[in-house]
């Protein structure tokens, strides 16, 4: 199964969970498909790694959708 990796970076003084497209000083999706969860979480964390905006006081939180869901909030305007 494919999934998605979108990337919350939160300052640390935000709670994990709490961290959220909301909260985050910065929130991006990796634009192509990972195989498996693990898959995507390690996509996630190497592009968040790689992205330079881990500088300073901030920590990045990976949340993986499935390509499925992804395909279905697309359909509905979500």
């Amino acid at each position: 199964m494919e999934f998605f990796a979108a990337i919350a970076i939160c300052l640390s003084s935000i709670p994990a969970s709490e961290c959220q497209r909301t909260t985050a000083v910065h929130w991006y999706t990796i634009p192509e498909p990972s195989t498996g969860v693990s898959g995507c979480m390690r996509d996630g964390m190497i592009s968040a790694a790689r992205s330079r905006l881990l500088k300073g006081d901030v920590y990045p939180k990976v949340t993986c959708r499935s390509a499925e869901a992804m395909t279905r909030n697309a359909e509905l305007g979500q």
